[in-house]
């Protein structure tokens, strides 16, 4: 048996190499693909809208009150939650789900605190309620894309419709 040249050690430790960066990049992509990613989320917020944080004398949202005029139900809330917990914000899971007192989620003390961080966050006034200033920083992060419609007339004089999303 010969003895191993310098030459060919090295051409066996990098080949060594390459197969040890493929395989690390076979996996990191295949942890990659399977990896949770989150899914799309927009919300059209809306001046004026009632979260059960404060009153607003005429809400853009209607939920169904309880005694008090509590409002019990309001479908903005978990959008306005996922907002802040897509900033990093922590959001009580008893809040989030309504634990077993309340039917959805609702406006709490954890949520109350996330909206004043995404106020301090964003150089808005640190009032810990969702005011105008507010929903107008949250539309622009997390508004949905408004359809526009264009017509183009086709070949046998019909008018097709194109949609396209503008944000």
């Amino acid at each position: 048996m010969e003895p191993i040249t310098p030459v060919e050690n090295k051409r066996k430790y990098n080949v060594l190499i390459a197969t040890i960066v493929v395989l690390l990049a076979i996996v990191g992509g295949g942890f990659w693909y399977v990896s949770e990613r989150p899914e799309p989320f927009c919300f059209d917020f809306v001046h004026d809208t009632q979260f059960g944080d404060r009153e607003v004398k005429n809400p853009s949202n209607v939920g169904f009150g309880g005694p008090g005029g509590i409002f019990y139900y309001l479908p903005e809330v978990p959008s306005l939650q996922t907002a802040l917990t897509r900033e990093g914000f922590y959001i009580d899971p008893y809040e989030a789900t309504g634990g077993k007192v309340y039917l959805t989620s609702f406006f709490g003390p954890s949520t109350q605190v996330a909206v004043k961080e995404f106020q301090k966050k964003y150089n808005l006034p640190e009032t810990g309620t969702v005011e105008n200033d507010t929903i107008d920083k949250l539309r622009s992060l997390y508004g949905c894309p408004i359809p526009t419609g264009t017509s183009t007339p086709s070949q046998t004089g019909t008018t097709t419709q194109t949609a396209t999303t503008t944000k």
